[in-house]
Parts: structure tokens; sequence; C-alpha cells
């Protein structure tokens, strides 16, 4: 079908269409900028050591106003689970893929040196994050979304060493190996006064012992 020639009427409905839709498609853009805006503060302050930030100081640093931050979330859960989100986002893609047909020492290396550089920079996030979880079952949901996709990681990873043992065996080493690189492991080991580098050098020799001595004690199951 031709369009309707320049003057005409339907020419006229077709621009006031199209001069509508760019309108409505300029303030959604808008609005999106905005959202990112207030949850990229969130985060921003909260890496910043402030774990809990009113909304006040959320659209400070956005540049927005407080009204802005409650139009665009309903409630703190709704901001907290969107910035959880991301960070869940950031951590898969930050961390590189690493084959499992590198040598075990070349894996190891790969592997703790990226981890524990992403369990530091997530440590305030975590701690904010844990401050949601009872109320906001989202936020739960992507803490657990994130615990399942670094187990399955590890288990990928190490996975020619995993399959070289016995089924009881390999679900233990798995769980030891994914606690040593989980994120209470290394709070756990921060927070005792342990300093970056000394904490990662605990995770790779725990990891190693394992992984080359592959004795995990498995208690037998009640008869």
């Amino acid at each position: 079908m031709e369009g309707a020639r320049a003057g005409t009427p339907g020419a006229r409905r077709e621009s006031h269409v199209a001069g509508t839709m760019d309108k409505v498609d300029g303030r959604r853009a808008r609005g999106l900028r905005t959202k990112e805006a207030i949850v990229s503060a969130l985060l921003e302050l909260i890496g910043e050591g402030d774990i809990a930030p009113t909304a006040q100081r959320i659209a400070d640093r956005a540049r927005v106003s407080v009204r802005s931050v409650y139009q665009h979330f309903l409630d703190v859960e709704g901001l907290y689970a969107h910035g959880a989100e991301k960070m869940f986002e950031w951590v898969r893609t930050t961390s590189p893929d690493i084959d499992e047909d590198l040598p075990l020492e070349r894996r190891l290396d790969l592997f703790v040196t990226s981890r524990t550089s992403v369990l530091e920079s997530l440590m305030p996030f975590h701690r904010a994050i844990r401050l949601m979880e009872p109320s906001c079952e989202t936020v739960r949901e992507h803490r657990a979304a994130m615990d399942r996709w670094h187990k399955d990681r590890v288990g990928k990873i190490f996975g020619p060493e995993l399959r070289a043992v016995d089924s009881p065996s390999r679900n233990a080493l798995h769980c030891a190996l994914d606690s040593l690189s989980s994120t209470e492991c290394w709070e756990h080991l921060r927070n005792s006064g342990q300093s970056p580098r000394a904490a990662r050098q605990v995770v790779r020799a725990g990891m190693e012992g394992l992984l080359k001595g592959r004795t995990v004690p498995v208690t037998p199951a009640a008869s």
C-alpha cells in the first residue's frame, strides 16, 4: 500500500502518530536511564561502605529527586532486588572462562585469582544484601541463583578431578571446593585478620590439597 501524499490528511495523521511515538520512546528511554542511574548510585554507595544508604543519599548521588526514586521503585526491597540482579550479571561477565583441559596448576591459578578478586569486591554488597534477604524474596532468589551458578562453575572447571572419584566422594569434594571459594569463607578469612593476599593463599592451598589429595572424608550413610 502506498503511503499518503505529503500535505494530505492521511500524511498529517501519520506524521502526528510518528511524533507521538517518538515522544513516548523518548520518555521511556529517559525513564530507563534514570532507573539505571538510581541502581548505579545504590551500588556505588554500598561499594564505598554505606551498606544501607537513605533514599535521599541515593537520589543525591544519582542526581535525581527522592520522588524519582520512589517513582521507579515502589520500595527499598525492589531497589535492592535490581541491585542484586546487576551484581549477579557483573559477577558472570567478570569471571573468565577456564578450560578444563588446562593443567590443574594453571586452572587453580586462574580460578583462585579471579574468584578472590571478585569476592573482595563483593564484600560490602553481600553485607547489604543480607540486610534485605529476610524481607525480600527476590533478593534471596538472586543470591541463591548466584550460589548455584558458582557451584556449577566449580564443577565444570575441576571436572576432570571430580570425575576421577566415586559418586559419594565426588559430591563431598565438589561441596568442599565450593565452600572454600564461597563468600562466607572469604569473609571469615578477611574478618579474622587475613590480608587479601594471605586469604587468597589459604583458598588456593585448601583447594590444591583437596584436588591433589582427593581425600575428602565421607560419613557413611546410616544403615
